[in-house]
């Protein structure tokens, strides 16, 4: 290989990922939710609505579908989608829609016999996807992985349980007070304004 070709040639770290993208947290949680969604297909078998429809079938089984705007929220589902999803697993006789006794315009979701079976009858199916998609891991590094994903859910669902625009306001503001000089936004007396001496007034100190 010439001396150009290999210039051009991405570095690549120990593990054979590119060294720019092997940084980038969006790109590898990227990968990650590809890699399970595609591994999950199998899975869902040929479920209406795939691995979606089997979370919201999920939340009937387990009684937590009080209503479908409380559980396309839990899912990140866009509302429309959601009523297709109910839709196309009622015509399957996987669910039945019920009036909620506390609100007669919201209807509660519960499966049916046919749908709790075909439920159970997928999770261990969903165990072997999950072991697929950490084999890269040890056992004990496959616990501590999915314990520190809990913590980071319990934490960006407390910030905004729609995923709406609270959590990028929050961002924004964590953003900000770094480039203030805190140590964080409820650390920042400035709101999130530069500091004497933070990172933004350096730059614009400098002219940049």
């Amino acid at each position: 290989m010439s001396d150009a070709a290999a210039a051009a040639e991405p570095e690549t770290g120990a593990d054979g990922l590119p060294e720019d993208l092997g940084q980038d947290l969006g790109w590898l949680l990227g990968q990650v939710q590809y890699g399970y969604l595609a591994a999950s297909a199998a899975a869902v078998g040929e479920l209406p609505g795939g691995l979606r429809a089997l979370h919201v079938l999920g939340a009937a089984v387990g009684g937590e579908a009080r209503n479908q705007i409380e559980v396309a929220r839990r899912f990140g589902i866009d509302r429309t989608v959601m009523v297709r999803l109910v839709d196309d697993l009622e015509r399957a006789g996987l669910v039945e829609r019920h009036p909620d006794p506390a609100d007669r315009r919201a209807r509660i979701i519960t499966a049916t016999d046919q749908g709790a079976r075909l439920y159970a009858s997928t999770q261990e199916d969903r165990r072997l996807v999950d072991q697929h998609v950490l084999a890269g891991l040890a056992p004990q590094e496959r616990e501590r992985f999915v314990a520190l994903l809990r913590r980071i859910a319990a934490r960006l669902l407390a910030v905004d349980p729609t995923h709406g625009a609270a959590a990028c306001d929050a961002a924004r503001r964590e953003i900000e007070a770094h480039e203030a000089g805190c140590p964080s936004a409820d650390d920042c007396p400035t709101g999130g304004e530069p500091a004497p001496g933070g990172d933004r007034g350096q730059r614009a100190a400098a002219g940049g």
